[in-house]
Parts: structure tokens; sequence; C-alpha cells
């Protein structure tokens, strides 16, 4: 249902054309009433409008006026001029501002029905058209989104500094470093018969809808995951640019002048005139703040709009009620995902708001942010794996003893136990449980009597881990090994090239080189010949075969050169081995 709004300083004006409008009973239109220019900027600030039929002339500020005015908060509005007086100059002004018409009072209610369906027609038409879907922005390259994902994902987790201007210019990320950002979070409720390939490109069309309606704004969007997409919006620089990619030659031009300034007089000049720049631009950006809630706020409910008519998807979206602050950016994320995932009602097609303040109490004075318990884990877990043991200690000595507030200190626990949990083996988990120990005394927060003894716990149990880790690794590597050996001492005659005992174990052949010396700090090669003096030795002192059977059994080609290999190991031939066995 489109919203149109009516504006006249006439009252019965606006109240006849409003009756009017509301009989018309096969169009569905949200109505609003103005009586002056004023209470019609009062409605486009508190929501989205989609068609305003307007007076031409009104004291105080003229319709033409208004329309600038309603183009620079709504793009997509469609305007209709109505009018006492026909003025030629008038409509042609009002038509090459954009306006869809412009009509006469004196030509009757039918020629105003006639403009309202050709607007919605036309929002019908740009909500259904295949631009939307095939008309994607082009990239830097191909790897971007991949790059763009993993820079704010490595944000959201605290494992990157939020922004700089060097970082946003070298990503061509359309934002301004000294500006905060608005950011806009999206899930899409995908249909059991979407695949994967369906997702990906749906997904993908989604964000180029939301591109589209956004254009009035610095955008930036990333897929998250298959169902998840985040928006980071703010107003544009004001010459109309978008300012991240904009300053990039600027920053250069920057650093240039830098290292011109070698002395520091220069450089000094340099950074109070960034300053400067910065203090403009937050100037700049508190002036079109609201301007730019308002419209992302409005515009929300266009994209999902257009997502579920041409796309025929559910999207969910959830935006903030006002900018953070790029360091604050994790929290905010947390926030409003954890708000997306509570939901209301059925918890499709919603629309939500999150307020900052309301989901994040004051923190204690001195107390430092604490990530949420998911980076908690993924940075505690890659430190175990990488066996980093001094740094995991440190980190989890800081995430347990450092929060001021209980809540934190819990959130923290109870993250590390259960990603060490996780990484206990089934048959661990089974004894703990059978005797009511391990398990009982690493999941219970309050069967440790201060955070020191918590964190004490939670090493020992690091230790072990690691400890039944390199266990295991011994024991694999060991059974690698007495593999290797037994094929080899089966297989004398056979094919004992680094190729053939690589696949017997199923090693890279030049890893299994690596391996076996770094083991038993000798070469394979070495122990295929000892094995193959060994059993010589056995087949000339126990059997009476021939030199060159014996030969053929432990894998030489000829008689000479099994000669010749037992006389360099033993200082003997092998007839002479023989005769003194």
């Amino acid at each position: 249902m489109y919203r149109l709004l009516i504006v006249d300083d006439e009252r019965f004006t606006v109240d006849g054309l409003y009756e009017m409008i509301e009989e018309i009973e096969d169009l569905e239109l949200d109505l609003y009433r103005a009586y002056s220019p004023e209470e019609a900027l009062d409605w486009l600030a508190r929501t989205k409008i989609d068609i305003v039929l307007s007076d031409v002339r009104m004291p105080g500020m003229t319709g033409l006026e208004l329309q600038k005015r309603i183009v620079a908060q709504w793009p997509r509005c469609k305007v209709i001029f109505l009018t006492g007086i026909h003025q030629l100059e008038t409509a042609q002004t009002a038509m090459r501002t954009g306006s869809i018409d412009y009509i006469l009072k004196t030509e009757g209610d039918e020629a105003i029905e006639r403009s309202i369906r050709q607007a919605v027609a036309a929002l019908d038409a740009e909500t259904a058209s295949e631009s939307f879907l095939l008309q994607a922005k082009r990239r830097v390259s191909e790897a971007m989104p991949l790059l763009h994902r993993d820079w704010l994902q490595a944000v959201l987790e605290r494992q990157a500094p939020a922004a700089t201007d060097g970082k946003l210019a070298e990503l061509n990320i359309p934002l301004r470093r000294a500006l905060p950002v608005l950011p806009l979070i999206g899930r899409i409720d995908w249909p059991e018969a979407a695949g994967y390939r369906d997702r990906s490109l749906l997904l993908y069309a989604v964000q180029n809808i939301a591109a589209e309606y956004y254009e009035p704004l610095a955008f930036f969007s990333v897929s998250l995951d298959g169902s998840h997409f985040m928006c980071l919006l703010q107003p544009r620089a004001a010459d109309g640019e978008i300012a991240g990619v904009g300053d990039e030659a600027g920053t250069g031009d920057a650093d240039m002048a830098g290292n011109r300034s070698r002395n520091g007089a220069g450089a000094a000049d340099n950074a109070e005139a960034g300053a400067a720049n910065e203090a403009g631009a937050a100037d700049e950006a508190d002036q079109s703040w609201p301007q730019a809630i308002g419209f992302a706020r409005g515009t929300m409910e266009s994209v999902q709009r257009t997502c579920e008519r041409l796309l025929q998807l559910d999207v969910s979206l959830i935006g903030c009620v006002r900018p953070v602050a790029w360091d604050a950016l994790p929290e905010a994320y947390d926030g409003m995902r954890r708000q997306l995932q509570i939901g209301l009602g059925s918890r499709d097609r919603m629309l939500l708001l999150w307020r900052p303040d309301e989901d994040a109490p004051p923190r204690a004075q001195g107390s430092p942010p604490l990530p949420p318990p998911r980076v908690i884990g993924s940075r505690l877990e890659r430190l175990l794996e990488d066996g980093s043991e001094a740094a995991f200690a440190e980190a989890v000595r800081e995430y347990v003893l450092l929060p001021a507030r209980y809540a934190d200190y819990a959130r923290a626990y109870y993250a590390i136990a259960g990603m060490l949990l996780g990484h206990l083996a089934p048959d661990e988990a089974e004894r703990a449980d059978d005797d009511g120990g391990a398990i009982d005394a690493l999941m219970n927060l309050s069967a440790h009597p201060s955070r020191e003894a918590a964190l004490q716990r939670l090493l020992r149990v690091a230790a072990d881990i690691r400890a039944r880790r390199r266990s295991v690794q011994t024991e694999c590597t060991r059974q690698v090994i007495a593999r290797l050996h037994q094929y080899i001492r089966a297989n004398l005659a056979g094919d004992l090239s680094l190729t053939r005992l690589s696949e017997v174990v199923y090693l890279n052949p030049a890893y299994l080189s690596v391996l076996y010396k770094q083991q038993t700090g000798h070469n394979l090669s070495e122990y295929i010949a000892e094995a193959r003096l060994e059993k010589a030795k056995e087949l000339l002192a126990t059997t009476p075969l021939k030199i060159q059977d014996i030969a053929d059994r432990v894998g030489f080609e000829t008689a000479g050169y099994f000669n010749r290999f037992f006389k360099k190991r033993l200082r003997v031939t092998p007839q002479e081995y023989r005769a003194r066995a």
C-alpha cells in the first residue's frame, strides 16, 4: 500500500480530495493530509511518502520549492501538482524538475484519479523493473566482494582495526572514517526449494536492490553468510561524490606532502589540515544525518516490498535508530543480530529498529569492552589449535579476570568452557559423565570459589587437551612409521620407491621423506638398505639358496650388484659370510 500526501493551504480542498480518493474502491492508498508546506515537511520527516498531491501556490513556500525538499528526502516520490491558475512557465518548470503531472483544479476528479493511477503504475514499474536484478554495480575486481567480507568480519570480531582512510580507499569502500556509520542488517528466509546457486544469485540481487534504493546515500553492503547481509550507510559528501572513493586521491596527495615535509613543520601543517577536514566533515554530517536516518528508515519497506514482488523472497530488516562510531560497530552488530533472532510475531517480513542504549547498559568505569562469546571462542580456538600455550593462557586470563561486571565474566567463562568442551575426546567426555567429575566442574561456574580458581580450571582443561593431542599425534606418527616398516619388510623384492611408500601410508612423497627423517633421524633409503641386508644375512645363514636367488628375494636385479652392496656394508662377500655362518 503506497502512501499519498495531500498538501494545500485550503482545508476544504484537502478534505475534499481526501474523501474523493478514499472512495476509489480498487485503489488502495494510505492517505495523509497537510494543510501547509511546513506540516507536509513534518510528515516527510516522520515517514516515507510515495506520492504527493500538492498545490502550487501556497503561503510561505511554493509547491516547486516543496518539490525540491521532497526530492532531496525521497528521490523516488511521485509529485502531482494541482493548481487553480494555469501558467505555462510554472508547468514547464514542474515537469522539468521531475513532477509526474500538472493538473488544473477545473479539470475535475477524473483527471486527478487518472494522474494518481499513473503515479501508482510508475511506482509498480520501478519495483518490478529487471534492472534491480540484472544491473549489478561493477566491482573493482572479482575478488573484491570476498575481500569486503573478510575485512568486515574481522572488524566485527575485533580482529582488525575498525577502519582507516587508507584501508577504506584500498578496498574501494565508499565511506568516510571521520563519520560514524548507520548499520542495517537483512535476513532472507529461504524457501526450501532454493538451491545453493539460486541462493547465491538471489542474495546478490537483494543487495543490488538495497543499493539501488539507497543510492542517495554513501552505501556499502556485504553478505555475511548464506542468509544475512549487512549494510553501512553515511550521508554523501557535500559535492555529491562518494567520499571514500573521491578522497583516495586526496589521501595520496596528503601522503606525498607529508614525505616532502620531513623537517616536522610541514607534517604538523598537514595534520592540522587533516583534523580540520575531519571536523568539517563531521559538521556537515551533523546537518545531514537526520535526513539520512529518516530516509534509511523509510526505505527499508521499499527494499522489503521489492524483494517480495520481484524475487518472491521474504526479507526481514533491522536498522539502527542513529549512527554508531566505527569502534562501536561490533556491539551494534551483535545487538541487532540478537534482536533480529528474537523477532516479533511470526518472525517473517519484519521491519525492526534497534536502539543502542536499550540493548547495551552502561559499562562499568574502566572496564574494557568484552567481545561477544562467539568471538572469544573463535580466537581461543585458533590459539589452541596453533599450540600457542603462552598466548592462549594470556588471553584466557584477560577474559576471565578483567571484566568488571559478573555478567561479562560469566559470558566469557562459558564461552571458553564451551569451546574446550567441544575439543574433549568423546571417550573422555563419557568417562567424565560416568564419574560425575570433569564436565560438571568445567560447566558449573559456581563450583569455583574465585575467578582465579575458575581460570586455573580452564587452563588445566586446555593443558589436558594439548597433552591428549600430543599423545594422539605421537601415536598416529608411530603407527605410520610402523606400517611403513612392515610393508618394507614384507616387500623387499617389490617396488619400494618413495612414491609407492607414500601411497601405502597416504602421504605426500616429499612430506613422507621429511617426516621419516624427523622421527627416526635417518633417511628412508637407509632403513630399506638395512632391511635388505638383514634379510640377506638371514637367507645366507639359514637356507641353501643360490646367491642370485637371494639377490632376487631382497630386491637386487643382479648378483654382481648384490655382492658389491653386501661387501661394502660388511667387508666380506656373501659367500664368505655364508661360510663363516
